[in-house]
């Protein structure tokens, strides 16, 4: 078993003025030292160039390909890396995993971002090749609709998943959220 979280993308503006990588940003790093203290080798891979329409989804592919993915595998992402997993996983019908944890995933429902989206459709197989599908996401988000709307996609498109609305979370992604127990909670049995 291992697991993979996936980051999301910042203004380029606000990339530039971090000093620490996109990958050890907020509640990451937290749950990568969770579950490698449970037991669950974890990377927390740095995508290049975090920030749209700068990112690359061929270039985050290539990534993901070197990545250790299979019926064990945990995949969590945040934002775009939410949205990322979801095209990556339908481009790639053949590929089962273990879980599958979506936080406030951006999958472009408006097609604005087509350099990296491309118009893409989820594919609603997904569920049939993931053993557990959790979303997270707050309807207080100040994405808004391009968030919600993308969220709203997915609960029907997968009527299986399980859902953890929030109303008070916004994006999941201030400064000063270092943990997440929410996940942890539903990652826990996995270390068991």
């Amino acid at each position: 078993m291992n697991a993979i979280i996936c980051h999301g993308i910042k203004s380029k503006e606000n990339f530039d003025k971090m000093t620490i990588p996109m990958c050890a940003a907020i509640w990451y790093p937290w749950l990568q030292q969770k579950l490698i203290l449970s037991g669950i080798p974890t990377q927390c891979p740095s995508f290049t160039n975090s920030w749209l329409p700068a990112r690359n989804y061929a270039t985050d592919t290539d990534l993901m390909n070197r990545m250790p993915i299979d019926d064990k595998t945990i995949l969590i992402g945040h934002s775009c890396g939410g949205g990322m997993l979801i095209k990556y996983l339908t481009d790639h019908p053949k590929i089962k995993i273990s879980h599958l944890v979506l936080v406030a995933p951006f999958i472009d429902p408006t097609h604005q971002f087509t350099e990296y989206f491309n118009k893409f459709e989820p594919d609603a197989t997904i569920p049939n090749r993931v053993g557990r599908i959790d979303l997270f996401y707050s309807t207080d988000d100040h994405y808004g609709d391009w968030i919600i709307k993308g969220c709203e996609k997915l609960e029907k498109l997968w009527p299986g998943m399980h859902v953890h609305k929030f109303t008070n979370r916004n994006h999941f992604s201030a400064s000063d959220v270092t943990e997440f127990p929410e996940v942890w909670d539903i990652l826990k049995p996995h270390s068991r």
